[in-house]
């Protein structure tokens, strides 16, 4: 058996806004996304034979078609026109329903791993599969921070753009993203094809974020629905707040939320003093440029 091992990274939201509804009533968004060191491991093997074989160990996860690996082997396959036996286990850590895009992770690394052992595709090849297996996936393939467009799909990566430090909250909330938009839609009364305008220029948001000595302008235009649906992640969000942290958001359609720190001493301090509660999970997690892969 041929095989690999990729740490497959979570990731945090810094903006993200809904700019509008396609015919196809995809939502186009447009956000800055920067991966972590929170990782699941996801080894995959490749034999003679036929068929996709997932098993996984950690949090409990679907092992068939619901899952986005399994589902990026299939469409690896189909793709390449190979005929071979695949063999995935995940070891996770990154929580489900939380916004940290672990799925979607998962199914790049499964695409990247596969890619690697057999040499069947271009990395062009990769992000036409990604986008139908989910919006975030086409970001991890490379798993830098970018500017994300469209429906995930327009990336284009900010290679001077700095790696914070996150204290992340997870409460045991399972959002649903489908659900959050649809709420989000109902409260923006939104139908296809309408457009909504945005204050914001990623050109003037940027270099704030650049900037030491500027407030990290986060926004994420998903919290209104998201805490109209689980008004318990607004109380998370306030957990951090009332600790006089300014940087603070919920990342994708939620439930995880997060501060930000520009150094690592003060979010160890903060982790620290949040660690043993025993009503959320908590991470000390930093931004990273590019895929781990284990050796």
């Amino acid at each position: 058996m041929r095989s690999t091992t990729l740490l497959s990274p979570a990731k945090v939201n810094l903006t993200l806004e809904i700019l509008g509804i396609r015919p196809d009533r995809y939502h186009e968004i447009r956000s800055i996304i920067q991966p972590i060191d929170l990782f699941d491991e996801v080894s995959i093997g490749v034999e003679e034979g036929e068929g996709i074989d997932l098993e996984s160990s950690g949090i409990t996860i679907p092992l068939g078609k619901d899952n986005l690996a399994w589902r990026a082997a299939e469409l690896f396959l189909e793709k390449s026109e190979l005929k071979l036996r695949i063999n995935i286990f995940i070891k996770k850590q990154i929580p489900l329903g939380t916004g940290l895009g672990g799925g979607s992770s998962n199914a790049a690394a499964v695409l990247i791993g596969l890619n690697k052992i057999t040499g069947a595709l271009l990395e062009d090849d990769l992000f036409k599969i990604a986008p139908t297996i989910g919006a975030d996936v086409p970001f991890f393939i490379r798993s830098q921070t970018a500017t994300i467009e469209g429906v995930g799909e327009i990336i284009n990566g900010l290679r001077d753009f700095p790696t914070f430090h996150y204290v992340i909250l997870c409460p045991n909330i399972h959002t649903s993203t489908e659900e959050v938009y649809k709420k989000w839609d109902e409260l923006h009364n939104s139908e296809p094809n309408q457009l909504h305008s945005s204050q914001n220029n990623l050109k003037d948001i940027i270099p704030k974020f650049m900037d030491n000595k500027l407030a990290t302008p986060l926004k994420n235009d998903l919290e209104e629905a998201a805490f109209a649906l689980h008004p318990e992640i607004r109380a998370f969000k306030e957990i951090l707040t009332s600790l006089d942290l300014k940087s603070v958001l919920m990342t994708g359609s939620g439930s995880a939320v997060f501060a930000l720190f520009r150094t690592k001493e003060h979010a160890s301090e903060i982790f620290e003093y949040l660690k043993t509660s025993p009503t959320f999970k908590v991470f000390l997690a930093s931004g990273i440029k590019g895929w781990h892969r284990l050796i």
